[in-house]
């Protein structure tokens, strides 16, 4: 399948057969801007490192990137893995900075939101605190994650109705970013985005990682002292690392 067209000042590049968008930050608001104005439906995905590497095995999930606007890297080792390729370096983004960026130029457009994730507290906290920070964003519907299956149609009616600018999902939305990619010709939001780690941090259930943890890398730690046996996902980076030197070396 191949990739869809390409919004203005976005760059796409593969790593290791990967699709990467390169986009510096003050193409952000103009990328939006296009979102909102085309009659397209739009994907981001905030892409870390095992998602690259599930995107190699996962076929819908790699038909979900080609098919996304937006692919942005989120992890060091992408990052780096462009620049051993020597390809265009992609801009990092941490996925809390790059959503803020993202509803902030909604914010200024006077656009809508849509969101499903958590348990209901959560949800609650997410809503207040999208409120209060973005007072111009208007909110068109919620519903929580964790849903049993007979309401995902329901669901799926809501926000078709709702037709919000931007669906943002999170914990408890099952098959994550595969969620949208599969139902995306029944709902039509002018954006989607799926992201957990942003949606704990506005209900208040995780705190925002700090920028030096984020560019040295050790952003990913609490979550690996929560879910240690994750350490074994060292042997797929160290597959990782074999791809480059392969890929590296066909090229030379």
């Amino acid at each position: 399948m191949a990739d869809r067209k390409r919004l203005t000042g976005v760059q796409r590049i593969h790593v290791v057969h990967v699709p990467i968008d390169v986009i510096a930050p003050d193409s952000i608001d103009r990328a939006v801007d296009e979102m909102t104005r085309d009659e397209e439906t739009h994907q981001i995905v905030l892409l870390r490192l095992w998602d690259l590497m599930r995107a190699r095995v996962d076929r819908e999930f790699n038909r979900c990137i080609r098919q996304a606007s937006l692919v942005i890297p989120v992890s060091r080792g992408i990052v780096g893995g462009a620049r051993f390729l020597k390809r265009p370096v992609p801009f990092r983004y941490m996925p809390f900075d790059f959503v803020i960026r993202l509803l902030g130029a909604l914010e200024n457009r006077h656009r809508s939101i849509y969101v499903i994730g958590g348990q209901r507290k959560s949800l609650q906290h997410v809503e207040q605190n999208l409120r209060h920070t973005f007072p111009g964003l208007h909110f068109v519907g919620r519903y929580t994650g964790y849903y049993d299956g007979d309401v995902e149609r329901d669901i799926i009616t809501a926000v078709k109705k709702a037709s919000p600018d931007l669906l943002f999902t999170g914990p408890g939305v099952k098959a994550r970013d595969k969620w949208y990619f599969r139902h995306r010709t029944q709902i039509d939001p002018r954006i989607a985005l799926w992201s957990a780690e942003t949606f704990d941090i506005f209900a208040e259930k995780r705190k925002r990682p700090s920028k030096g943890s984020f560019q040295a890398g050790t952003d990913v730690l609490p979550d690996l002292f929560r879910r240690p046996w994750r350490i074994f996902r060292g042997f797929v980076y160290l597959y990782y690392v074999l791809l480059l030197l392969v890929h590296r070396i066909r090229h030379m």
